[in-house]
């Protein structure tokens, strides 16, 4: 139901806001949940706003062509060192390929509360989420800057918000959820939409810096995936790429991982990432659960290459696997010698049984060795049906390699996904 703003009643809530927890566990909680499980509380609150008659007009101008879009740096603090690229995977929330980056700091949980996050160019916040983890107060913020009409900078998460967005000088309209989010630890958020102008440099908040994007850019859209249905095909583009420049090149020399005061950067382009890896004919992309909406992400199974080093091939698992579930790496072959054992998913393009056994801990922080968890196990996998839409796979456990365990065949414990 729409809630009119009540200004006194919002500000009095973030007056009384207390910070619950470390930064680094605010990271993969608010962009599964206000990217993916919130959006449908977000979309409502969008549509009721613009129905509502607050904003009689939208007063934000076209992009036109401009691509540099952000003049200013988003992040100054020394402890800023890299950007993780598109197509992190974390599962089960993050399933699939992140369309979004991430800021890594090179700076303990308790320095991080205090980085600034600034507006990255001139232009307007258009939405403030408040998350709350009790009812008490919020416990962090999820914010939506636009530079022009056609681009959005969402999942620009704070603990703490600077004055100007605490005290909003324009027209706002609020409505709140009290949807439960699971794991994720929300009980209520609000979405307050305005369009309240900043420019290149302001401060719009403090602590919490995890996610950086997703672009959304309705003048584009991203192309590839066998299920396009499946996707928001104007969200996922790089963030990198709006920059003027001289910071674009800035930033496109830091895009890695840091493992420690270790800089590992991605070296295979596209340098930025991607979040489209389907490859029609393979069993390489996205797979979904029978019956299961796009989000949450929790069911379903992605087949595809990591994003800091993409000749390493992922199993990106969510919960619908017995036994089987999360992020497991592997050096795959890239050549078909007529084994099917450890075959790039790019080479799996037959109804045939493949088998995998060399599954490697989290390749994210730089190489993994094998995980003992898995020792002695294979996972099968084979398409079964003529248009390779249909998936079966399985975790077994036979105390033996792929070769030694040959012939293979599954068990009823096999799951079955769709394109």
């Amino acid at each position: 139901m729409f809630i009119s703003f009540n200004r006194t009643a919002f500000l009095a809530a973030i007056a009384g806001l207390a910070l619950q927890g470390p930064a680094q566990a605010f990271h993969f909680g608010i962009g599964n949940a206000a990217a993916a499980q919130g959006a449908k509380v977000v979309n409502k609150a969008n549509s009721e706003f613009m129905a509502s008659g607050s904003l009689v007009v939208p007063r934000i101008p076209s992009c036109g062509s401009n691509m540099a879009l952000f003049i200013n740096p988003p992040v100054t603090d020394a402890s800023f060192v890299s950007i993780t690229p598109l197509g992190h995977v974390f599962p089960p929330g993050h399933t699939f390929p992140a369309d979004h980056t991430y800021y890594n700091f090179n700076a303990s949980t308790t320095a991080q509360l205090g980085i600034n996050q600034y507006a990255p160019g001139n232009g307007w916040v258009t939405q403030i989420i408040a998350l709350y983890y009790n009812l008490s107060a919020p416990s962090s913020y999820v914010l939506t800057f636009q530079p022009c009409l056609e681009v959005k900078l969402t999942n620009m998460s704070v603990n703490t918000l600077a004055p100007a967005l605490a005290h909003p000088a324009v027209p706002a309209s609020s409505s709140c959820s009290s949807d439960n989010w699971g794991t994720q630890g929300v009980i209520q958020s609000c979405v307050t939409n305005m369009e309240l102008p900043v420019s290149g440099g302001d401060l719009l908040g403090t602590g919490g810096l995890v996610d950086f994007g997703p672009i959304e850019d309705s003048r584009f859209q991203i192309t590839g995936f066998i299920n396009p249905s499946r996707h928001d095909l104007n969200r996922g583009f790089c963030p990198v790429n709006y920059f003027v420049p001289s910071l674009k090149t800035t930033y496109t020399a830091i895009l890695g991982v840091n493992n420690g005061s270790t800089f590992i950067p991605r070296t295979i382009p596209p340098l930025c990432g991607t979040v489209m890896q389907d490859l029609p004919g393979t069993v390489q992309g996205d797979w979904y659960y029978p019956n299961s909406p796009n989000v949450p992400e929790n069911p379903h199974l992605a087949l595809i290459h990591h994003n800091l080093d993409p000749s390493t091939g992922t199993f990106s698992v969510g919960a619908s696997i017995p036994g089987f579930g999360g992020s497991h790496d592997f050096v795959p072959k890239t050549t078909a010698d007529g084994t099917r054992i450890n075959y790039n998913f790019s080479l799996v393009t037959d109804n045939q049984i493949y088998c995998y056994d060399t599954l490697l801990t989290d390749f994210n922080w730089g190489a993994g060795g094998a995980d003992p968890q898995l020792a002695g196990r294979i996972v099968l996998l084979q398409m079964t049906d003529a248009n390779l839409d249909t998936l079966k796979i399985e975790l077994q456990n036979p105390g033996a390699a792929c070769a030694a365990a040959a012939p293979w065949s599954f068990s009823s414990a096999a799951v079955t996904f769709q394109r």
